[in-house]
């Protein structure tokens, strides 16, 4: 039982170590060595070479699938190979020889384990992984179909001057002097005074009905929430605006402070 508590604080100490030094996103480990060396097969001696690279193998999984590490103790950097359906491995005492492509040149290395049953657990732990990825069905590409659809009218987005205008209105509405005893004061409803050259957008079938007569109660300009949104957006970023707007604010309050005064 105390031996099982072990090894199982071991493997939580080792996930941890992972997550810390190569990858936070390891959420498991599948099997481990507790020390290999890396060599790399050199063509021109046919002799393996020693790597700067030797401490514990992980066998390890994340969520874009599989990786194997080697914790090195020679330097801060740890190696690291995300496993794949194409990966060769082959087991030849006392090495496990694989190739990787590196710098578009196809290199052959081996792991050296000084313990030869971690060897043969590791990879056995390699090939199952292995077979895993290469039963999965492969990972289907959308592709766009084209559709027939008959032509539609695209509604354009307003032009800039109708933005323009839109924007002014806002502005407008916005910098209306307030009145400390009319129907714009505080606390009461407050109204935009129209701009002088604003412009509505009308239907065909309204281009067609007769003009109403020129009176006091004229239609005012139709402002939507889409228009006045953007014209806020944009007057928000306006330094000038935000001047006016803190200057005005700033007038109505020593109004109600001097008005609060002389009823005191």
């Amino acid at each position: 039982m105390a031996l099982n508590i072990n090894e199982q604080a071991r493997k939580e100490a080792n996930l941890r170590l992972l997550q810390r030094t190569t990858d936070p996103s390891i959420s498991n480990i599948l099997d481990s060595a507790t020390h290999v060396v890396l060599y790399k097969f050199a063509q021109a001696s046919q002799s393996w070479e020693k790597s700067n690279v030797e401490g514990g193998l992980f066998l390890a999984v994340k969520p874009s699938g599989y990786i194997m590490v080697i914790v090195n103790r020679s330097s801060p950097d740890n190696y690291s190979i995300q496993l794949s359906a194409n990966f060769q491995l082959q087991h030849q005492d006392p090495y496990l020889i694989f190739r990787q492509l590196e710098q578009g040149e196809t290199v052959i290395r081996g792991i050296w384990f000084p313990n030869a049953n971690e060897r043969v657990t590791v990879n056995n732990s390699l090939n199952q992984v292995l077979e895993r990825l290469r039963s999965a069905p492969p990972t289907p590409v959308p592709t766009p179909t084209p559709v027939n659809t008959p032509a539609t009218k695209i509604q354009q987005p307003p032009s800039n001057a109708a933005a323009g205008l839109d924007q002014g209105a806002a502005l407008t509405a916005l910098l209306t002097p307030l009145s400390l005893n009319g129907t714009n004061g505080i606390g009461g409803t407050a109204t935009p005074t129209r701009p002088q050259h604003a412009t509505t957008h009308t239907t065909p079938q309204q281009q067609q009905q007769p003009p109403m007569g020129q009176t006091q109660q004229q239609q005012q300009p139709v402002l939507d929430k889409k228009s006045l949104q953007l014209a806020l957006l944009s007057l928000v970023q306006d330094d000038r605006f935000l001047d006016l707007l803190h200057a005005q604010y700033l007038k109505v309050a020593h109004a109600r402070a001097n008005r609060g005064n002389n009823g005191n």
